[in-house]
């Protein structure tokens, strides 16, 4: 019994490891959450005054940031961003204005490929509901789920993202789900390629950022509509990823059937104030989620 109980012990370990990319190419997080809006101002009073992110400070702006630019493929649009962060965390979610490139609201619903939900745990569901209604958000009726702790409540913000409020303590680890057309090649993307590690529970399937505790989950989409976003479109949304290497990333979530954006197709570098400058790339991946890859170590000379 116990050499049948070793050889399937070892067995598992196998499968685990062969799930596993031999180097994983993420590292960590940066922004959680980066959803593209048409008026920041408004966006930013339904993630502060509706549901209590913290914001500090003005807006930014990239009118003087030509490589910021070149990063997002939009050489000649204005952006303008600012983070609203939980409290306790030094990432959050940065919320991206896109003006002067032809942008469209995309419309897309909470059941179509891409379409991204902000899981958020709050102490009184109802109370904050209300707050975010105030603030333009508008209740999904037919996504509700019960727990051991009460009801959770689906809302849309402004530009078709979704926020799922959860009866309970705040949390510091933050969670993001994103609706995929097949869960199986999504799951192959980002454990199997880019090395994230799967999280292991069977009501979920999820992987979890080194470094954050950012846990990403997938759940399957049943429409049929296909809503090919821009990242210029309100209604898109973006993901910070920081990476070893940059370009085995890019080539990762190419090979997948994503797609580089940036200006030229290649890799920008981002002044840093004080710092090294930041190589970076936003990709798009099959699912039309918007990758930002950013390099954690120069690339070699």
């Amino acid at each position: 019994m116990r050499t049948v109980l070793t050889a399937v012990a070892l067995t598992l370990v196998a499968l685990r490891g062969s799930a596993q990319a031999p180097t994983p190419l993420v590292t960590g997080s940066g922004n959680f959450f980066s959803p593209i809006v048409a008026n920041l101002e408004k966006a930013t009073a339904f993630y502060r005054d509706g549901l209590g992110l913290g914001v500090m400070g003005a807006p930014s702006t990239g009118d003087d940031n030509a490589p910021l630019r070149a990063m997002f493929g939009l050489p000649m649009a204005r952006l303008r961003w600012t983070v609203a962060r939980p409290a306790g965390s030094r990432n959050g979610v940065e919320i991206v204005e896109v003006t002067s490139a032809g942008g469209r609201l995309l419309q897309r619903r909470m059941d179509d490929p891409g379409a991204m939900t902000l899981v958020y745990w709050v102490p009184d569901v109802a109370a904050i509901a209300t707050k975010l209604k105030a603030h333009g958000g508008t209740t999904v009726a037919s996504s509700t789920r019960t727990s051991p702790t009460g009801t959770s409540t689906v809302l849309r913000d402004p530009d078709d993202h979704f926020v799922e409020l959860r009866p309970g303590p705040m949390r510091t680890s933050p969670w993001i789900r994103l609706t995929v057309a097949n869960v199986t090649s999504t799951l192959a993307l980002y454990r199997d390629r880019l090395g994230i590690p799967a999280v292991i529970d069977a009501n979920v399937t999820a992987v979890e950022i080194p470094g954050s505790r950012l846990t990403f989950e997938f759940v399957g989409s049943h429409s049929q509509r296909h809503v090919a976003g821009r990242i210029q479109d309100p209604g898109s949304t973006r993901l910070q990823l920081q990476v070893r290497d940059l370009d085995a990333a890019i080539r990762a979530v190419v090979a997948a059937g994503g797609q580089v954006i940036s200006t030229g197709g290649v890799p920008v570098e981002l002044p840093a104030g004080r710092g090294a400058p930041i190589h970076a790339a936003i990709v798009r991946d099959p699912n039309n989620l918007f990758l930002v890859l950013i390099a954690t170590t120069p690339p070699a000379a």
